[in-house]
């Protein structure tokens, strides 16, 4: 039995806790509005958005229903399409009035799932403003409009909101973005009767990778789901060690003040990882158990020397890899976090990633570098490369000729011919393994030249 708050209803299903909150809507209520697309993450038409009890009291996000398992939602609220409506159904949110004021929805598959996105950016962001609220549309395609009626829409209501702001969620229910029953939620879920869940089988953390390719198994599952633990969630610094729990979701890790400090424009790198509905979910340590050979957090942490830790053992992330998709992980292991070094002050952490898409996409070749600069010499480098072999892989021989030169078009050409030669790359759909090398000289030269400009 799984309780929750569904728009303004409280509602006590018996399900799986492992089924996807799409089905959940679709299949076993009239709410049509969310709709059923790539079932993958990639389209948005599913989007729905998801109070979540934090410190700060209710914390709302934008998801992809589709890779949402039920038993996640346990003790929230679920907010779909129909779950704004006043009750009368000519009073729409300023949202909705802007995209048909702008001509924003033509065939209108995409419309719910964008005003859902654009409505937990509302309720969610720190900063409301163009760019963000653009930006919280990052995992809405739409084949119809071209976008710029929706930018014209978003500019028109974001430009009415206030300069200063008192109680955000007061002014979003005055100005009738959201209803008037959102006042009283956090005191509803409280009331909620408690059910015991037993889990019993997959370890979940996002979701966001085994739900695309698992959701008929674990739609009849009682996965364990890492979310809940709490002791898995927090980043902080001790001693001279970063340490990240391996459930801190990767919109988490962009808003973290100790990660921005650090490194100022790793925030723009992970904008371009996957999109705000999956960022809300995906978890850093599933981006590193799942081995992807172009995993971008592992690019990142590679570059940075880190570790993964367990409970009782810990392994250098460049030794963690041992194949494609293989693992020193035991299958009874849960990884609890990643560590790495406080970098040498002055130091420098420049990623890149290059695809067919600009955003929403996998990487054709992913790096990072981790420098340190004086002047034109470096005095340190390690370089870290995705989609260039089997597994993410540091590239230990430029690195180590690169420390210790002056910079210069000689030494950028030679570090990125010994990068080229270490590297085995295959030709697939990203593109040929000629292509993949060149690339990968165009992203080591860009990160020196990135580097050194600062």
């Amino acid at each position: 039995m799984i309780s929750f708050i569904c728009n303004n209803k409280e509602v006590t299903v018996k399900c799986p806790g492992g089924l996807p909150v799409l089905d959940w809507i679709r299949d076993q209520t009239d709410l049509k509005g969310t709709k059923e697309g790539c079932r993958e993450g990639d389209c948005g038409a599913c989007t729905v958005v998801v109070g979540r009890p934090g410190k700060a009291g209710l914390e709302y996000s934008a998801v992809c229903s589709c890779l949402l398992p039920v038993g996640e939602i346990a003790g929230c609220h679920l907010v779909t399409i129909e779950g704004l409506a006043t009750g009368d159904c000519a009073d729409l949110t300023p949202f909705q009035n802007a995209f048909y004021d702008e001509g924003a929805s033509q065939c209108g598959f995409c419309t719910p799932g964008m005003i859902m996105s654009l409505t937990g950016c509302l309720l969610g962001e720190a900063e409301l403003s163009v760019p963000n609220a653009m930006e919280s549309l990052d995992g809405n395609i739409c084949r119809c409009t071209g976008y710029i009626a929706v930018k014209r829409a978003v500019d028109s209501v974001i430009s009415q909101l206030p300069a200063k702001w008192g109680n955000r969620l007061e002014m979003l229910i005055e100005e009738k973005h959201v209803p008037a029953y959102f006042s009283s939620i956090t005191d509803r879920l409280e009331k909620l009767p408690t059910c015991e869940y037993q889990a019993g089988g997959t370890v979940v953390a996002g979701g966001t990778d085994i739900y695309v390719n698992s959701s008929d198994k674990l739609s009849t599952e009682q996965p364990e789901f890492l979310s809940d633990k709490n002791d898995l969630n927090f980043i902080r610094t001790e001693g001279e060690l970063v340490r990240i729990g391996s459930a801190v979701t990767f919109s988490q890790l962009r808003r973290s003040e100790v990660i921005s400090n650090l490194f100022p424009d790793l925030r723009d790198f992970l904008a371009r990882v996957s999109s705000t509905q999956i960022r809300s979910r995906a978890t850093v340590g599933g981006n590193i158990v799942n081995a992807s050979p172009i995993a971008d957090l592992a690019i990142v942490f590679l570059a940075l020397s880190a570790s993964v830790n367990f409970t009782d053992r810990s392994v250098p992330l460049d030794k963690f890899y041992l194949g494609y998709k293989k693992l020193d992980m035991k299958a009874d292991e849960i990884l609890t976090e990643l560590s790495f070094p406080l970098p040498e002050p002055g130091s420098v952490l420049s990623s890149l990633k290059v695809c067919k898409r600009e955003y929403l996409d996998i990487a054709s070749v992913n790096s990072s570098m981790l420098f340190s600069v004086k002047g034109n010499l470096i005095l340190s480098a390690r370089i870290s490369a995705g989609g260039v072999a089997p597994i993410p892989m540091v590239l230990l021989r430029a690195g180590e000729y690169l420390t210790g030169k002056t910079l210069s078009e000689t030494v950028i050409r030679e570090a990125c011919d010994i990068a080229a030669g270490e590297i085995s790359p295959i030709s697939d759909v990203r593109g040929s393994k000629e292509y993949k090398r060149e690339l990968l000289k165009a992203q080591i030269r860009a990160h020196l030249i990135r580097g050194t400009a600062q």
